[in-house]
């Protein structure tokens, strides 16, 4: 710069770092305008000689966020500590997280959609109350049976109470004996008039499914063993709405397909704003899954995920470690 020295630009930097000197006082002091301060802050730092640290410890979790958003092409990560220094657990942290997310975005959005899980309901419990008149909000699938406050038809009348929005309810099991019923259940007009207005849904908060034992499809009764077995032949790793999917996000095809009530993985794939919350390793293989089948636009999670997901190899409880994902375009 003309006039304009190194030893002026370290000068310039230190008042204003250190000294904390407005660029109006810098100014005036070595007669030049203010624009030209800033473009000589902005050289410092491009230069070296000034470098900018941010310390505090959660910064790394604001790197870990952007990096995964990067990666997977979503619109927001959000990762929170997997042991929080306060002795809070994961789930509070999660559902601290979701609910700070959820108050920030949910204004100007017509259909929020639900799913069911542990995770959806401390998230829940977490959230602000709002008044947003113009709100409905609508079950993605049926129901698993009241498991510790996890079913959606409970988790949705809470939402509704919480954010002061209408309630639509699907009074219907996720996942039905056979195709017969869910044939005579999907022409009942309550039914299909709630599974209309959930295709239209614009943001969806959706929990991911851990197959066997652990998951709640098995806990509350509806997986049984012989549907395990062959899910898990198809490469089943995970499960949104109750519709499963393989590490890299394909449907599988499957008699238990043919009997789950709600949205398909293409129907919900549509929707603008997917949030997913899951965390633990354990769910690893299906948060791969979710992203690699671009079910998920943003990410609600913990470190430790966070940073598989970043590695090179991805290891799973499953022996999934060499799989990856495929690397998403854009941000839908």
């Amino acid at each position: 710069m003309h006039g304009i020295g190194r030893r002026d630009i370290v000068e310039i930097s230190y008042l204003y770092y250190n000294e904390g000197k407005t660029q109006a006082e810098i100014a005036a002091l070595f007669g030049i305008s203010r624009f030209k301060v800033s473009r000589i802050l902005k050289k410092a730092i491009e230069e070296g000689i000034v470098s900018i640290t941010i310390n505090d410890p959660m910064s790394n979790l604001i790197e870990m966020e952007i990096e995964v958003a990067q990666k997977f092409g979503l619109k927001k990560a959000v990762v929170v500590r997997s042991v929080a220094p306060n002795g809070e657990t994961l789930f509070d942290q999660i559902g601290k997280a979701g609910a700070s997310y959820l108050n920030r975005i949910v204004a100007g959005h017509k259909i929020l959609g639900v799913t069911w899980g542990r995770t959806l309901r401390h998230m829940i419990n977490n959230l602000e109350e709002m008044k947003d008149g113009d709100l409905r909000i609508v079950q993605l699938s049926g129901g698993v049976g009241n498991i510790e406050g996890t079913d959606t038809n409970v988790l949705t009348m809470m939402l509704g109470q919480k954010l002061g929005a209408r309630p639509l309810l699907l009074q219907s099991p996720v996942v039905v004996k056979d195709k017969h019923t869910k044939t005579a259940l999907l022409q009942e007009k309550s039914v299909a008039e709630v599974l209309g207005i959930a295709r239209t849904t614009d943001l969806a908060l959706v929990g991911i499914g851990l197959l066997g034992r652990q998951g709640l499809l098995w806990q509350s009764g509806m997986m049984e063993e012989r549907d395990y077995r062959v899910l898990k032949k198809t490469g089943a790793v995970g499960a949104i709405c109750g519709r499963c999917y393989d590490i890299n996000g394909n449907p599988c095809v499957s008699d238990w397909d043919d009997r789950v009530i709600g949205l398909t993985l293409n129907e919900l794939k549509r929707i603008e704003h997917k949030v997913g919350i899951a965390f633990g390793l354990e769910k690893l293989a299906g948060i791969i899954g979710a992203l690699s089948g671009r079910y998920l636009d943003v990410l609600i999670t913990d470190e430790d995920v966070a940073g598989r997901l970043l590695s090179d190899l991805y290891e799973t409880t499953e022996n999934l470690s060499h799989a990856k994902p495929q690397r998403r375009k854009g941000n839908n």
